[in-house]
């Protein structure tokens, strides 16, 4: 009797389940244009949400430094250090507003930047009328945590979402012209490893008076034209290593990213910049490498050095901003002349 009350029961189950099933279901959609059947909702989300798209960009995100995940072990123990060096304090930071995590030791388990670090959801949907968004965490102008006051930049375009951390931390920022010397302290003075965005924009370096003049912020065409994402996402290129169809865009004739010989140019220049600063004790060679050497030194010489340090953590001889960097290496060779 139990066996047959629980068949009832399980038949009745199925049947009242069906008519729920179609009462939940709604009128049909209206037809499209023209009595057309309609788009599917998710249609414009599938143009970027596809497996083809996701392995391409997943496989060239695999090439890049960020992806390598070489130096994500200083979110670990240092607050400040963990909203660029992880995923987990990249979004804390960008909740919180603040430029350190809430932690003093930083992360417990920081891990490596990937998709969910720069993406999360999108602001709108309606790419046909506001454009597409990519799903950014932060597209603004960019706080730049080098000074001790509110100096902004504002890149113009996605290459914000860069600025954000390719940025220097430290600034030359005292008055050369009220000391008469500046103790190095740390063989770790000078700017931090990521002065891309600031170059790129044409500021940041200790801009002594020279033969060369500096020219007005954000005027290079690199900035103005271009930014982070022109040259380092060619075709949406997830890499970001730079490609040469990215300079043949605007200089044609390029054969090579030493365009008008400018990098032979700057890297010769950052060399005989060395060169000076190994001349005056302010830098020394040891086993192939240049280093700082702590102690007090005229204010020309830590400006010189500051501006060694930059283009050397720059990477790029010069292509970031041809004209302001050359003009920060000429200057201060002279100054030490």
């Amino acid at each position: 009797m139990k066996i047959k009350n629980l068949l009832y029961f399980v038949v009745f189950t199925f049947i009242l389940g069906s008519f729920a099933m179609v009462s939940c279901e709604g009128p049909a959609g209206a037809d499209g244009l023209n009595g057309e059947p309609g788009v599917a909702g998710n249609a414009v989300c599938l143009t970027c949400h596809n497996t083809a798209t996701k392995t391409l960009i997943t496989d060239q995100y695999d090439l890049s430094g960020h992806a390598a995940g070489l130096y994500v072990g200083y979110a670990g123990g240092r607050q400040g250090c963990a909203r660029c060096h992880s995923h987990e304090g990249y979004v804390e930071c960008q909740f919180t507003g603040q430029d350190t995590t809430a932690s003093a030791d930083g992360v417990l388990l920081p891990t490596a930047i990937g998709c969910g670090t720069c993406h999360d959801f999108h602001a709108t949907l309606d790419f046909e009328n506001d454009g597409a968004d990519y799903a950014l965490r932060d597209n603004g102008a960019q706080s730049l945590i080098m000074y001790d006051h509110e100096v902004t930049l504002d890149m113009g375009n996605n290459s914000n979402v860069c600025a954000y951390c390719h940025q220097p931390r430290r600034a030359y920022d005292y008055d050369a012209a009220a000391v008469d010397s500046f103790n190095i302290s740390s063989s770790h003075w000078g700017p931090h490893h990521g002065p891309h965005a600031t170059l790129v924009y044409g500021m940041g370096g200790y801009e002594v008076p020279g033969s060369m003049s500096y020219e007005a912020d954000g005027s290079t065409s690199h900035f103005a034209d271009a930014g982070c994402t022109t040259c380092h996402m060619h075709d949406g290129n997830h890499s970001w290593h730079p490609e040469l169809a990215s300079c043949t865009e605007c200089h044609a004739s390029a054969t090579s990213f030493d365009v008008n010989g400018v990098q032979t140019e700057i890297a010769g220049l950052i060399q005989d910049l060395e060169d000076a600063l190994v001349a005056k004790g302010v830098m020394e060679v040891t086993d192939g490498e240049a280093h700082v050497v702590t102690g007090k030194y005229p204010p020309a010489q830590v400006g010189a050095f500051f501006n060694y340090a930059t283009m050397v953590d720059d990477r790029s001889n010069g292509v970031h901003n041809p004209a302001y960097i050359k003009a920060l290496l000429t200057n201060s060779i002279e100054s030490l002349q």
